[in-house]
């Protein structure tokens, strides 16, 4: 049992997983959640990172048994192709089931747009020049589910969702470069692929850029104490993220600095809502 678990774990990308649960949900709190329906949000939006994890591993598994990557629970035996499947899609439907009833038609819908747009990009844009775009989508979810999910309904704040889709698109990028010289030796797409290391990690630090400056512009109207801390911690990131023998660290400082951006939302109170 411990060795499924620690497999179904790592399967999920469970580090990702955990994260993304856990800046939606304390975003969702700020915002006015609470109670039973903060608690179905949480449900949602974990199953649905599970969902999607979970499917990646299953569709990918011809791909990392090929490369020998003996990190994935699939190619070391832990786990089955169709036992992935089944957890993927029993995920699937908790998802959609807990997001209707957390926030309703019109913010469910949205969440489950943000999960099918991550499910479109393991079955197919991954491969493609498009492979940016199921991550622009899904992060660009994020707001309108929590605002159009608050009782009563709220409009989502334009400038979140932007700071959203830059950092979400920033994060794909170095999400992909670890994997670029396997995905060029199989003939894969993805626009990392396309793009080659060099320009795609500097997208990637343009984005990055752009959604701290989208932010600072926000919370420099109501703080300007934090917002002299956006600059100072986006600047630690792109070193770390520059550092040219540490190519892995690109996604960690990717992910830590947009731990960051909701930290100086939830401490500021900075309205995510218009």
């Amino acid at each position: 049992m411990a060795t499924l678990l620690k497999g179904y774990s790592g399967a999920c990308h469970l580090a990702p997983t955990l994260s993304v649960t856990f800046m939606v949900s304390l975003l969702a709190w700020r915002s006015g959640w609470s109670g039973w329906q903060l608690a179905l949000l949480v449900v949602a939006v974990l199953t649905g990172q599970l969902s999607v994890g979970w499917s990646n591993d299953a569709i990918d598994a011809p791909i990392d048994i090929a490369a020998g990557r003996t990190e994935k629970p699939i190619v070391a035996g832990v786990l089955s192709v169709r036992g992935l499947w089944v957890s993927a899609v029993a995920a699937l439907i908790t998802t959609v089931v807990a997001s209707f009833m957390a926030a309703g038609l019109l913010g469910g819908a949205i969440q489950v747009i943000a999960v099918a747009s991550a499910w479109l990009y393991n079955l197919r844009l991954s491969r493609t020049t498009w492979s940016w775009l199921p991550y622009a989508v899904s992060f660009a979810c994020v707001v309108p589910f929590i605002a159009f999910g608050l009782d009563p309904p709220q409009g989502p704040a334009l400038w979140a969702i932007a700071v959203f889709v830059s950092t979400g698109v920033a994060a794909h990028l170095a999400n992909a470069l670890p994997d670029l010289a396997t995905d060029q030796e199989h003939g894969l797409g993805g626009l990392v692929t396309r793009l080659g290391e060099v320009r795609a990690r500097r997208l990637a630090l343009v984005l990055l850029v752009l959604s701290a400056f989208i932010l600072l512009i926000q919370v420099a109207q109501i703080n300007t104490v934090a917002a002299y801390f956006i600059p100072l911690a986006t600047g630690v990131a792109l070193i770390l993220a520059l550092r040219p023998t540490r190519r892995s660290v690109f996604f960690p400082a990717v992910q830590a600095l947009a731990a960051f951006e909701v930290l100086v939302i939830l401490v500021t109170g900075v309205p995510i809502t218009s």
